[in-house]
């Protein structure tokens, strides 16, 4: 699935999840808009920079938190797809908690992935 940008990565996810039967929330992005009261309108509201796209309840009955970033390229890189300083410490933060789980993944095949480890699949 190389090339497909992170949207078309988020859809095949909720996609998977919707007919997995997960409960799950993808949060908006708080800075991608180019309208400026939008932007404010959704930090004002509490949209904080840099928190994960994905909150899953799992089956077994704890959280998980996935940002999701574009597939990683043959050699290994990104593709542009940077973490930011803001989404770091979310996962940080996040993974410390009890009964929590947060990852970075590079498409939807390891997002997938993650969800299924998780889980014990």
């Amino acid at each position: 699935m190389q090339n497909l940008s992170e949207h078309k990565h988020a859809i095949l996810f909720a996609n998977w999840l919707r007919e997995n039967n997960y409960t799950f929330h993808h949060s908006p992005n708080e800075t991608f808009t180019k309208f400026h009261n939008v932007r404010r309108k959704n930090t004002l509201e509490g949209v904080s920079k840099g928190f994960p796209d994905y909150c899953i309840i799992l089956k077994r009955g704890s959280l998980l938190f996935i940002e999701l970033k574009k597939e990683r390229g043959k050699k290994g890189g990104l593709n542009g797809s940077k973490i930011s300083p803001e989404q770091d410490n979310w996962i940080s933060q996040l993974g410390n908690l009890d009964n929590v789980g947060a990852y970075f993944a590079h498409g939807f095949e390891e997002a997938k992935r993650i969800v299924m480890e998780c889980e014990n699949l």
